[in-house]
């Protein structure tokens, strides 16, 4: 359902990231940082998020910091997943690093 490698660090989202698919989402993106150093994580524009998915890329974040891996957006977060972020208040006091993931401000990572 998700994962589509174009590289051996990318991983392409399906357009279906809202509560009803996230636990697959899940599965899928935490396999494949398991068997992989570095992670680009794409979506397409027109993906459908909710509060679940922002959650699960926070919590992938966490685990792969913690694992000694690294982890990107392979674009910065727009329509439909930027709309979340800001109704969900994650814009709001953002980090760097934060702004870094998900706006791609301060350089790309």
């Amino acid at each position: 359902m998700t994962a589509s490698n174009v590289n051996e660090d990318y991983f392409c989202l399906s357009q279906n990231l809202t509560v009803r698919a996230i636990t697959v989402v899940q599965q899928e993106l935490l396999g494949f940082l398991s068997k992989n150093k570095s992670a680009t994580i794409g979506f397409a524009e027109d993906s459908q998020v909710d509060l679940s998915f922002i959650q699960l890329m926070e919590a992938a974040r966490i685990y792969a910091g913690t694992a000694g891996k690294s982890m990107t957006l392979a674009r910065p977060a727009e329509g439909q997943m930027l709309d979340v972020l800001k109704r969900g208040g994650f814009l709001e006091g953002m980090t760097a690093e934060d702004s870094k993931f998900w706006l791609h401000e301060g350089g790309i990572q």
